[in-house]
């Protein structure tokens, strides 16, 4: 019984682990500029063609049947990440913990469709469970 070397699981490891890494090193946001709540609301319209109010009014089943019937299998993850801007941005607590909870739903969800998992959504998820914890 032996070490089976596999280079690019080798790598693809590698590559996550300095993702991982990059995320520490760059939490440092006070220097950022605040989000301009407009933009999130033109990301919903231009890149996932609904409104910012029919997104928070459907129900966790409408979101997903919504998700596997009019977007592509690459979109769910950036439309959990812009749910995620959002409620880092949102002003209502009731749409703040909507948000959140739908942001996790669907990294959740294309995590388990796609089969695979990122040091960033780990990051992510953890943001969202301490947020939903304060609450």
């Amino acid at each position: 019984m032996g070490i089976r070397y596999e280079k690019d699981t080798i790598l693809n490891w590698v590559n996550e682990m300095g993702k991982f890494l990059r995320l520490l090193v760059d939490k440092y946001e006070a220097f950022d500029e605040p989000v301009d709540p407009t933009i999130i609301a033109n990301g919903y319209r231009e890149f996932f063609n609904k409104e910012r109010t029919w997104m928070l009014t459907r129900s966790e089943t409408d979101l997903q049947a919504y998700v596997d019937n009019e977007l592509e299998l690459e979109q769910i993850r950036p439309l959990a990440l812009l749910f995620l801007q959002d409620a880092l941005v949102a002003s209502n607590p009731e749409d703040q913990q909507t948000l959140l909870k739908r942001s996790k739903f669907l990294l959740n969800y294309v995590s388990t469709k796609l089969g695979s998992f990122s040091f960033e959504d780990y990051g992510n998820l953890a943001t969202i469970d301490k947020l939903l914890r304060s609450e």
